[in-house]
């Protein structure tokens, strides 16, 4: 019990830190003074940074079905496109891909 107290702290402290760098252009002022593409451009950064940690694993995870993980981007790209946001795109990304696995 007592080696697993510090290895929380150590887990909310690295969890804080990436919450804060993930939060902080939504909130800072210096990003309205940039050009609005460029201002974009960083406050998108965070989420753009998600997709080379998630893109390999779609493919690797479902390596004998891969088309599967495929259709689950693909689906969730064009809802994200048509649509926006980000809740719905991902609860159809995650239809297309057990319709995918299923068939």
């Amino acid at each position: 019990m007592r080696e697993t107290i510090p290895t929380i702290v150590y887990i909310l402290a690295t969890a804080l830190a990436t919450f804060g760098v993930r939060v902080l252009p939504y909130y800072t002022k210096a990003l309205d003074k940039l050009p609005p593409f460029v201002g974009r451009a960083m406050r998108l950064l965070p989420i753009a940074a998600l997709g080379p940690l998630v893109f390999p694993g779609v493919i690797l995870d479902f390596s004998p079905q891969w088309y599967a993980g495929l259709a689950g981007i693909g689906a969730s790209f064009l809802i994200a496109y048509i649509k926006g946001g980000m809740i719905f795109p991902i609860l159809i990304s995650i239809v297309a891909t057990y319709i995918a696995l299923v068939l």
